[in-house]
């Protein structure tokens, strides 16, 4: 049997954070993430088995960890503004502009504030399920 479509609803936005009570918030992991969240918005178990939509919540002053992947990234600032670093350089982005992070480059948001940053970021649904991934310092961790 095919599986059907999925809504998830949002409560919020109009400068507020989203937010979709039926999707479990988790500490960004990561001892440099300081706070961040993540959702998987979509994914496995929706029935989303080619990739995954997740949404992050970096709070204003702190960063995303310093880390590459073994999948690309799609990204899309929802909210607030951030110092985006891509390999060795660094971009200033803000709401509505687009990142893209091909595989295994090394990256990190940096929340600008006043307000927290708030992105959307689609990678492979393997990626989500436990990709290999690599902080700067050497040390291996958990997709994301």
């Amino acid at each position: 049997m095919r599986p059907m479509g999925v809504i998830h609803r949002a409560r919020g936005g109009s400068g507020s954070a989203p937010d979709w009570p039926a999707i479990p918030v988790r500490v960004y992991e990561g001892q440099q993430a300081h706070g961040a969240t993540k959702r998987v918005l979509i994914g496995q178990r929706d029935g989303a088995e080619n990739f995954a939509m997740r949404y992050f919540e970096v709070p204003a002053g702190q960063s995303s960890v310093h880390e590459s992947h073994a999948h690309d990234h799609g990204v899309i600032i929802t909210r607030g503004s951030a110092r985006v670093l891509l390999g060795d350089e660094t971009h200033t982005v803000s709401v509505g502009d687009v990142v893209y992070i091909p595989p295994d480059e090394v990256h990190r948001f940096d929340s600008l504030g006043p307000d927290p940053l708030g992105f959307l970021c689609v990678v492979p649904g393997w990626g989500e399920r436990g990709g290999r991934s690599a902080l700067v310092d050497g040390t291996g961790g958990e997709a994301s």
